[in-house]
């Protein structure tokens, strides 16, 4: 295990992994049809293969009306009838399948249902076809549970319900008939049960293993795992953009029948029983299933998830005998410098312990983060004082277990717990900067801020890893934060010049001014010139501190008055840049009236240049200075009358 650990450790943190170069799947359709290769898996004729490479070409062109759009789904789906098994077996014909199977009518889907089914065994562990089973799982298993959503939507704002919207209830779920509902809550059933009756099987194959984990998703509600990013099907044209869901939030699981979460728990009893489960985390395959499980059954019974989670950690993550399971004597305790800079007295002697047999592979470290997201308080305590207790400051040094103490601080829920945790790198921030594992230091602040304890004890930290503890140098916190360099790193002369700003201490300093007590970040900002002022705020990262100062709870309106005061002058420069704009937004919307009416003043003199470019040209018209310049005295009533409107919907706008 030492071994593996220091492969993982001795990896360049600082130097960039070279992106692969993203395959064009639709070129290389083309390329291949010229050398009559016609997809690999099953064969297809070349006049099929090029009508696939001319749908595709269609699809990713795009067709914004709805009807052309489903006219052509319906079109290619019927073109399939007789050869459905030949063309989702093929590379080209399973991909144009798989996009266009969540657009197809319940005639066109029904069919794909009784044609796969009598094959699911073959067709499930086929490199190809697998893709097509698990789309067919998915979209049948949204139909037949859609209607509980919209039920659940309905009932949930309106305390009393009339009859008439029972019925418009009834009409909204007429999209589908009860029978195709009935028909895709069956084949959901039908699959999700032959991959639990071959589940020794399906485990450990790499295409089948994914039928079962999206099994998982659709039995429990799952629509994304944390830090998952959602499949995106070029053909449907969504007006805004699906993100996903970050690392550190919380899931948010689709109501499910009963009979559903009856069969997770049957898939956690069954495979957790195996006299193999304790090596699942360790491969890569059976990690990614044993994390969607544990989400899975987060959702379905939590004294079974409690119980899963007991026993990976007891017998898998952190066995009572791994000190002496391992050898002990190939361990040589040594001293690391984490600095390797020394500068600061950041680089501090570490002495390196040895690690549970949890951290020693990429798989099972990340199934650990799985357990800790759905651990309770106590199970969370459990973890902590197996896995990381004394070696937090080792294992955030890390490139790669960084993160792993990121979900640690993220998923604290007790200030108790948190307070020995963060003693343990009380000393370390320089380390944590020196290493650029700065990702550490953004959970700690955010754990901070979210239990509302050791703000205070984090921000003298910060301040002593950057050098500005001193009353002369604390000016200079914001900015040497924001860069996340020690003072002695950076040019005091050039704080004018625009610079690098980073992401991570953009997010800590945006935290750091809703702490309780955020007066050296609200301080610091406040003593920097105007131009300092616009290197910030016309920053693409920079300019989201501008939303933390002005919507700060604890930061006073003396010190939002003196920001307002401080940028006169420039709010013509912060309209015409593209962030800049965005901060600007912020300001204008904190102001009194007559601070307003000042702003505007100053806008109004060099209007042309607003209309010069194209974002000073949509701030004008959202501000309506036209209108400010035409009658001073209609215009203050048109915003009395938005401020209004934004009370009524909860927006809090100006005095």
């Amino acid at each position: 295990m030492t071994e593996e650990v220091a492969n993982i450790e001795t990896d360049n943190p600082n130097k960039k992994k070279g992106r692969k170069k993203r395959k064009n799947f639709l070129s290389n359709a083309k390329k291949y049809g010229k050398k009559d290769q016609f997809g690999r898996g099953t064969k297809m004729t070349e006049e099929l293969y090029q009508y696939f490479v001319g749908i595709l070409d269609a699809m990713k062109k795009g067709i914004e009306e709805e009807d052309e759009r489903q006219a052509l789904v319906n079109n290619v789906l019927e073109r399939t009838k007789g050869e459905e098994l030949n063309i989702a077996g093929n590379q080209l014909g399973c991909r144009v399948i798989e996009l266009l199977l969540p657009l197809s009518s319940a005639e066109d889907l029904e069919r794909y249902m009784e044609v796969l089914a009598p094959e699911l065994r073959r067709l499930c562990a086929d490199n190809f076809t697998s893709h097509v089973v698990e789309t067919l799982l998915r979209v049948s298993c949204e139909r037949a549970t859609e209607h509980l959503q919209e039920t659940e939507v309905k009932e949930e704002p309106e305390q009393e319900p009339p009859k008439k919207k029972k019925k418009k209830d009834k009409e909204s779920k007429s999209k589908y008939t009860e029978e195709h509902i009935k028909n895709c809550y069956e084949f959901t059933l039908k699959v999700c049960k032959y991959a639990l009756n071959n589940l020794e099987d399906f485990v450990w194959d790499t295409y089948a293993n994914h039928i079962l984990r999206s099994a998982l998703k659709c039995l429990s509600g799952i629509t994304l795992l944390p830090g998952e990013k959602p499949k995106v099907n070029m053909f449907i044209i969504t007006k805004t953009p699906n993100k996903g869901i970050a690392p550190h939030e919380k899931l948010q699981y689709k109501i499910v029948p009963q009979e559903f979460k009856d069969l997770v728990v049957e898939f956690a009893n069954r495979l957790s029983s195996w006299p193999q489960f304790n090596d699942l985390p360790y491969k890569n395959v059976t990690s990614a299933l044993l994390q969607v499980l544990l989400f899975a059954v987060k959702n379905t019974d939590k004294a079974l998830t409690k119980n899963i989670v007991q026993k990976l950690l007891n017998e898998s993550f952190a066995p009572d005998n791994w000190n002496n399971a391992e050898g002990n004597d190939d361990k040589k305790e040594e001293k690391v410098d984490l600095d390797a800079e020394g500068e600061d007295g950041a680089g501090v002697p570490l002495q390196k312990t040895e690690l549970p047999p949890v951290f020693s592979c990429e798989p099972s470290v990340r199934c650990l983060e799985a357990a800790i997201f759905v651990a309770k308080k106590k199970t969370y305590t459990q973890i902590y004082a197996k896995c990381f207790i004394n070696r937090l400051a080792q294992l955030a040094a890390m490139p790669l277990l960084n993160y792993t103490v990121q979900r640690l601080f993220d998923n604290c829920q007790v200030k108790e717990e948190l307070e020995p945790m963060f003693e343990e790198l009380s000393d370390r921030y320089p380390a944590l900067l020196a290493s650029g594992n700065s990702g550490v230091l953004v959970a700690m602040a955010k754990a901070c801020h979210r239990l509302q304890t050791k703000q205070a004890h984090f921000l003298n930290n910060l301040e002593a890893a950057l050098c500005c503890s001193s009353p002369e140098h604390q000016k200079y916190f914001p900015v040497l934060l924001l860069r996340l360099l020690p003072l002695p790193r950076v040019s005091v002369d050039q704080l004018d010049q625009e610079y690098f700003i980073h992401v991570h201490g953009s997010v800590i300093l945006q935290t750091v001014l809703d702490f309780q007590r955020p007066a050296k970040a609200v301080t610091g900002l406040l003593e920097l010139t105007p131009d300092q002022l616009m290197v910030i705020f016309c920053d693409a990262k920079g300019c989201h501190v501008a939303d933390a100062f002005f919507k700060g709870r604890f930061v006073g309106v003396k010190a939002r008055d003196k920001m307002v005061w401080k940028l006169k002058g420039y709010y013509q420069k912060l309209a015409l840049s593209q962030y800049g704009s965005r901060a600007f937004e912020q300001v204008f919307a904190s102001c009194t009236v007559e601070q307003r009416v000042k702003i505007m003043t100053e806008m109004a003199d060099k209007s042309n240049l607003l209309n010069a470019s194209m974002y000073g040209r949509l701030l004008a018209d959202k501000l309506q200075l036209k209108l400010f310049q035409s009658n001073e005295e209609n215009w203050k009533a048109a915003l009395c009358k938005d401020c209004r409107e934004a009370k009524d919907t909860g927006k809090k706008k100006h005095k």
